[in-house]
């Protein structure tokens, strides 16, 4: 099981918790957060969250030339693939459980 802070001994119910208990919390947050569309609508242009469809990075920052829109599903980017994958770290700081974005990024680009 993927954990990015391995000092914490967890087991995979602990795990399976805890993926739940974040997926109710974020899960759906409703309108976009940043344009304001509603669910199943395309992100208006200049939207800081909308992703690119080709690169699946942020829509603003991407050089390709798909003119394709996302559609805003109610759920923040890779939220929904990091709770399939249950890819959740812990910050040791705080030791505060959240879905591991970075990692699913990363392996995203794989």
């Amino acid at each position: 099981m993927w954990n990015s802070i391995h000092k914490f001994d967890v087991s995979d119910k602990e795990i399976d918790e805890i993926n739940e208990r974040l997926w109710g919390e974020r899960h759906p947050l409703g309108n976009c957060p940043d344009c304001g569309v509603i669910p199943n609508e395309p992100h208006e242009d200049g939207c800081d969250v909308a992703r690119c469809t080709e690169c699946g990075g942020q829509r603003l920052g991407c050089d390709c030339q798909n003119e394709d829109e996302e559609i805003w599903t109610g759920v923040w980017p890779g939220i929904k693939e990091c709770y399939e994958q249950k890819l959740i770290c812990c910050w040791e700081d705080t030791r505060e459980w959240r879905f591991d974005l970075n990692e699913q990024a990363i392996r995203a680009m794989k």
